[in-house]
């Protein structure tokens, strides 16, 4: 390791990230997410091709390989129990996180479970779950980190029009307030939305996510707003209940580099780098009172079509995700955030590796490069990996494994990585 871990101060937060729905909050059968996989899984499972696009195009042929026959399961793409959380298995979790040195989880608190009907009487055992889990985390000296949107509504909130509906806004608000009054100032950091740009580019751009629309800019266009407008409320509502706490949104943000010095490539490096980090985040940031930011992509751009041309990154190792890894990018993009004069937290950072051949190479390499942008003036204060768990990815399903600890779905029994124990290591070593 790098003698520049000396700059990370004592009360760093080193931690790992999860989300309700794909860590098993979702049994209830209760959100649109739920839906989604009744309807979509045949599909999917069909779909599910050597060729297909996995964000940096198709996968690398030995993890297509191995993870074929599961791909093309339809039952992969039932979330069911996850990882098992909503039967009590975050307790065993929280336990490794402890033993591991963590410092901080992040979770979800999911609507559909809190809020299972459209009035304001929450349901009593969900949130006794949430508030044990809570006080769990506290008692084992873990910061927890509660995230209030990660992608999934109640059913009713989706049949209302979602988030395309203006009515959501002080429908959200007004969630969010009587939320934080009930957890009575026991979390001190919150995540209003998680990854509002990534949230409307799957559902209403790319079609791959709920609703399901394809290029609808209009759709997108008032998401968008009613994203924003929902977070400088929610900001608003929390701080007024509790204004010791610390308020952000977890924004998706990439590096983007031109593939050479042609205008056409430097021109479409700057549209697609607006695209990617300017839609939402400088329309956030007087609300936050410190920037969560995740990131996982580096993307290489020819051209000027911000649809094209993205992935041209020759020589870097792949993630089973098919996404190429690239440490350093995590600097450009923490860098990018001085100017907001904002504490930074990373609060999701990692990748696909089922056979954990990259992780620990890509922890020690991303915390080097924290190192760095600390060392040049990024405010960076804490990390946390993506993810403690392995979890269901969404339209992708189970097959992707992002945890530091894996997970058998089928007996729920858990193996912690060698990487894990290395991101131990890194920990005790600064800490």
């Amino acid at each position: 390791m790098s003698e520049r871990e000396l700059g990370f101060p004592k009360n760093f937060l080193w931690g790992a990230a999860t989300a309700g729905h794909q860590v098993g909050d979702n049994v209830n059968g209760g959100s649109d997410w739920n839906r989604f996989e009744e309807l979509n899984a045949a599909r999917l499972a069909h779909e599910a091709e050597p060729d297909k696009d996995y964000g940096n195009g198709p996968l690398p042929q030995d993890v297509w390989q191995r993870v074929a026959t599961e791909a093309k399961d339809p039952r992969n793409y039932i979330s069911g129990e996850g990882a098992g959380w909503w039967r009590g298995y975050w307790q065993k979790d929280l336990d490794i996180a402890a033993d591991l040195g963590l410092k901080a989880v992040r979770f979800s608190i999911e609507r559909a479970q809190v809020q299972p009907t459209p009035n304001s009487e929450f349901d009593p055992v969900a949130l006794d779950r949430y508030k044990k889990l809570i006080q769990g985390a506290k008692e084992r000296g873990i910061e927890p980190v509660a995230t209030l949107f990660h992608f999934v509504n109640p059913q009713w909130v989706a049949e209302g029009g979602g988030w395309e509906n203006p009515d959501i806004v002080d429908n959200f608000q007004k969630y969010v307030g009587q939320l934080v009054r009930e957890l009575d100032g026991e979390v001190s950091y919150f995540l209003t939305v998680n990854e509002p740009e990534v949230y409307t580019l799957q559902g209403w751009l790319l079609g791959e996510w709920l609703p399901q629309k394809t290029n609808d800019l209009r759709g997108a266009f008032k998401v968008r707003k009613n994203l924003i407008e929902a977070h400088k409320r929610s900001f608003d509502a929390i701080k007024e209940i509790d204004d010791t706490t610390s308020v952000s949104a977890a924004v998706n943000l990439s590096h983007v580099e031109a593939k050479s010095r042609k205008i056409s490539d430097r021109v479409g490096k700057v549209i697609t780098q607006k695209l990617s980090n300017g839609m939402f985040l400088p329309k956030m940031v007087d609300h936050m009172d410190y920037v969560g930011m995740n990131q996982y992509m580096h993307n290489v751009k020819r051209g000027i079509n911000p649809q094209t041309g993205l992935f041209q990154n020759e020589g870097e190792p792949r993630s089973d995700f098919g996404w190429y890894l690239n440490p350093e990018s995590l600097y450009h993009v923490l860098m990018g955030l001085k100017k907001y004069n904002k504490p930074i937290i990373i609060t999701e950072h990692g990748l696909a590796d089922a056979t954990d051949q990259n992780r620990a190479w890509f922890i020690r390499e991303s915390v080097n490069q924290i190192l760095s942008a600390r060392a040049d003036g990024a405010d960076v204060r804490g990390y946390l990996h993506w993810s403690l768990v392995d979890n269901f990815e969404w339209d992708k399903g189970k097959w992707p494994r992002f945890g530091l600890i894996g997970v058998d779905y089928e007996t729920q029994e858990r193996t912690v990585r060698d990487s894990a124990k290395e991101y131990a290591r890194i920990i005790k070593s600064v800490g």
